[in-house]
Order: C-alpha cells, then sequence, then structure tokens
C-alpha cells in the first residue's frame, strides 16, 4: 500500500470517478494518517468527512483491529461533540481535550503492532 498524504480535494475527486478508487484512496489516507499522528490527525484531516466511508472501507477489508479502534475514536468524537467542533475549528497543534484522548488511543491502538496495511492486504489492488 502507497504510504502518501491524500488531501480532501483528491478523495473528492476520486469520489467523483468511481467508490473503488474513493475506497483505494480512504486505505491510503488511513494508513499514513493514523501513522504520521494517530486518530487525531486522521479525523482532524477528514474535518468531518467520509468518516462512514472510512468504516466502511476498514469492514470491506477486513481490518477488524483498526475497525475497532476506529470506532471507539469515533464513538469518543461523538460522546464529546462541543470539544470535537472545537477541535475541528483550531489549528492543530492547539491543546485540546478530546484530541489528548484520542493521541492516547492511538498509542494503544499502535502499540498492539497489527498494521492496517497487514490486515488490509490483498484487499485493495493498490500499488
Amino acid at each position: 500500500m502507497p504510504y502518501q498524504s491524500i488531501s480532501l480535494g483528491q478523495l473528492e475527486e476520486a469520489e467523483r470517478q468511481s467508490a473503488t478508487t474513493l475506497r483505494h484512496l480512504l486505505a491510503i489516507k488511513f494508513n499514513y494518517d493514523v501513522k504520521q499522528g494517530g486518530f487525531a490527525q486522521l479525523i482532524y484531516n477528514m474535518q468531518g468527512n467520509y468518516l462512514a466511508d472510512i468504516e466502511d472501507m476498514l469492514v470491506d477489508a477486513n481490518a477488524t483491529v483498526a475497525h475497532t479502534y476506529y470506532v471507539r475514536a469515533i464513538h469518543m468524537c461523538l460522546e464529546r461533540q462541543e470539544d470535537y467542533g472545537r477541535f475541528l475549528e483550531s489549528a492543530y497543534t492547539e491543546a485540546n481535550e478530546l484530541k489528548h484522548r484520542l493521541q492516547l488511543l492511538s498509542v494503544e491502538y499502535l502499540q498492539r503492532g497489527k498494521d492496517f496495511a497487514d490486515e488490509a492486504r490483498g484487499s485493495f489492488d493498490i500499488g
């Protein structure tokens, strides 16, 4: 799986092309963002877009560990909607309790040693 940053603009373009292309780019984005800055970075970078599509992609990829942690991250956001809104509106570097909790969850996920790219291997025909 390519290890590269994917922008929201690239996801929007992929969505216009096909559902398969979007799913592939979401997989690349998930892999890159979570490794770079955890679930906080992924959720911040998504700005509320494609969150359900990411969950669908994780299910399609049979990435059960990644899916479990992603759902936990989304639940944290839903439980703290005011913090979630402030987090998305702030500069990423600003302190935020939700961001801190997401970062702790990310450490727990990454310590599991079950890499999303390994879990999803063979699920996507990406170079």
